[in-house]
């Protein structure tokens, strides 16, 4: 409850005393509220500065695989017959397509019957081969024998086509279509044990009395600058180094053009110039000084932004790190990144896409890590934040291998003596390969991996070695493994696996690198170990061991420029943190003298309401005793004189 004193008893403006002094108490106060704002400010000023090198982190990220970029773009005249994707550093040039025919798989359809589902066509079992693969048999009994069941059955048993049922105006007709395309995907139907009308349900080219045939499987194909290309799908891809084609229109023809194309890389290098003039815009912002107000930015002065500020401006303008000596561009200023005299970035798009078309890798390596090699079994693959610039030599103690099991002996020039099943496992999957007697090697090759195929399992595939049979995996490495096993004895006129099953597993690449100890995994060679070359990758394909030269790793803008902002922002040991958190104590200090003097004023102010008023009331009682006597006096008199 406040209490509110009049001053009327002692003449005095009590209240108007207590609000001075209280007004007094406040001064310090207010100075420290006061500092406390500007600390605020700044601390704002500092938060401002972490925002924008964070930014500018951020846009780092485009530069640091631009040696990755696709610096090809491809164009094409007729899209509606073909369109076209390019990889990097495809050949530049121009291509003519023409006579294009395109892939298609066979489809065949049955006679007429009256019902898909009432009538019963018959019993037996269908044989589905595509092309030399492994004979499906689809078994067709009682309760599967109408023609949608037929089609459910084909289906169900993944024969390698589509079976389905149509109805034509007259009557219902099974339809087979092929799952691929291509002349190799070709199928053929035979019927055994038929009963009733499932023997009309056979077919064969050229055969009659079974299935006819509405469309043959056939290769795409096209003429390219005069030669013939031919693929089993409507994608051509090899024919021109690094372009895939795909046929879209029967009879058209194109012009594929080619050319180098820096349109991602400049723009990569366009974001990460904006990012840095806006960084180096609030820096400027934050230290400047107006001379008209006399007042300076809440960082002016700064030594760590001035200095953060002058090494940012170094790494722009000075020399390339790891960039080959006697380069004509061996800076970013070489091509194209000029700075103004505020310190931001000028882009000559120009310049840079002319640097980028005379010697592209270089000038990747001005921006991001490229690393190139002097031996063409070992490539570059990536380097981390760890890996400094530098050449380093490269030992492969072991080079990578595929999985590969060799027959023991080549197949006899008449074919194999009799029919024969192998069994092949890869992973969890297990394919029996059903092999014809007097099956020559390009048969036996062929049928194994059509067979493979519609097993999907991927990654494994037979070779004609020679007249002998070899299987292998694709891929390189440890996790490369499979066996195989055959029910015909090695030497007895077959494939040579015999019944005893085999086994082959790859191996992984290993080595060093700068003498440093690596990780190998196919043939993808890491360096683990501790040293400048730590966390350079490379890729070995040579199957020789030993030395294989040396690999250059130079060190771009994106490795220096992170690794500064990297330590300026470290939350535990950057500048940027270290400035806030004291700023941050010194906040929390002002708040604390804010606070206590507040307490202490109003403990003041209380003290001396409470003072005051009780002098006003020994004035009140004063007075009183005062106007007493003087009654009583008066009284007195009055009585005397009467």
């Amino acid at each position: 409850m406040s209490v509110s004193l009049s001053g009327l008893v002692s003449g005095i403006n009590v209240q108007q005393l207590i609000s001075n002094l209280s007004a007094a108490y406040q001064q310090p106060i207010t100075l420290l509220q006061n500092q406390g704002q500007s600390v605020q400010t700044t601390l704002s000023a500092w938060g401002t500065l972490q925002s924008s090198l964070s930014s500018l982190q951020s846009s780092l990220s485009g530069l640091q695989n631009l040696n990755n970029t696709n610096n090809r773009s491809v164009s094409v005249s007729n899209t509606s017959a073909v369109n076209a994707t390019v990889t990097a550093n495809a050949a530049v040039g121009s291509y003519s397509l023409s006579n294009i025919v395109l892939a298609q798989s066979q489809s065949i359809y049955s006679q007429d019957f009256s019902s898909a589902v009432n009538t019963a066509i018959g019993t037996g079992t269908l044989q589905v081969q595509v092309g030399s693969g492994a004979v499906t048999n689809v078994n067709i009994n009682s309760t599967n024998n109408s023609l949608n069941g037929i089609a459910a059955a084909i289906n169900n048993a993944n024969a390698g086509v589509n079976a389905a049922v149509v109805y034509d105006g007259t009557g219902y007709r099974l339809t087979l279509t092929g799952n691929n395309t291509g002349s190799g995907s070709a199928f053929t139907v035979a019927v055994s044990g038929a009963t009733g009308s499932l023997g009309s349900l056979s077919y064969s080219s050229g055969a009659s009395g079974g299935m006819s045939l509405s469309q043959a499987a056939q290769n795409a194909a096209a003429s390219i600058n005069g030669l013939a290309i031919s693929s089993s799908t409507n994608t051509l891809s090899g024919a021109i180094p690094g372009v895939s084609l795909n046929l879209l229109q029967a009879s058209g023809s194109a012009t594929i053009q080619v050319t180098a194309s820096n349109s991602a890389f400049v723009s990569a290098v366009q974001g990460f110039s904006t990012a840095f003039n806006q960084t180096m815009t609030t820096i400027n912002q934050l230290t400047a000084w107006n001379p008209s107000t006399q007042q300076g930015g809440p960082l002016l002065g700064d030594a760590s932004v001035q200095n953060l500020r002058t090494q940012l401006l170094d790494l722009i303008s000075g020399q390339g790190v790891g960039v080959a000596s006697g380069s004509a561009y061996n800076s970013l200023g070489s091509v194209g990144l000029g700075l103004t005299s505020s310190g931001t970035i000028n882009l000559n798009t120009g310049t840079l896409n002319t640097a980028l078309n005379s010697n592209f890798t270089t000038v990747a390596g001005l921006f991001g890590q490229v690393g190139s090699t002097t031996n063409a079994n070992a490539q570059f693959v990536s380097a981390s934040n760890t890996t400094q610039a530098g050449t380093y030599a490269i030992n492969v103690t072991q080079t990578a291998t595929q999985a590969m099991i060799l027959a023991s002996s080549a197949v006899p020039s008449g074919g194999i003596a009799q029919n024969e099943t192998l069994s092949i496992t890869s992973g969890s999957s297990t394919v029996a390969v059903s092999l014809a007697s007097g099956s020559s090697i390009s048969a036996i090759v062929a049928t194994i991996n059509d067979t493979l195929t519609q097993a999907s399992v991927t990654g494994l595939q037979a070779i004609n070695n020679n007249g002998t049979l070899e299987l292998q995996s694709t891929a390189y490495g440890s996790t490369q493994s499979f066996s195989v096993v055959s029910n015909v004895a090695a030497g007895s006129g077959g494939t040579g696996i015999g019944t005893s099953s085999l086994s082959a597993s790859g191996t992984d690449v290993a080595g060093t690198v700068n003498g440093q100890s690596t990780s190998g995994s196919a043939q993808n060679l890491t360096v683990t170990g501790p040293g400048s070359a730590l966390g350079l990758q490379l890729q070995i394909t040579g199957q020789t061991p030993g030395n294989l030269g040396t690999v250059t790793v130079s060190q771009g803008l994106y490795q220096q420029m992170n690794s500064l902002l990297s330590q300026s922002l470290n939350t535990q040991s950057g500048f940027v943190a270290a400035a806030q958190n004291g700023l941050n104590q010194t906040i929390s200090g002002l708040n604390a003298q804010i606070a206590q003097l507040q307490l202490s004023a109003q403990n003041q102010t209380a003290l001396l309401t409470q003072q005051f008023a009780a002098m006003q009331s020994q004035l009140s009682q004063l007075q009183s005793v005062g106007q007493y006597i003087n009654a009583f006096f008066s009284t007195g008199s009055t009585s005397t004189s009467g």
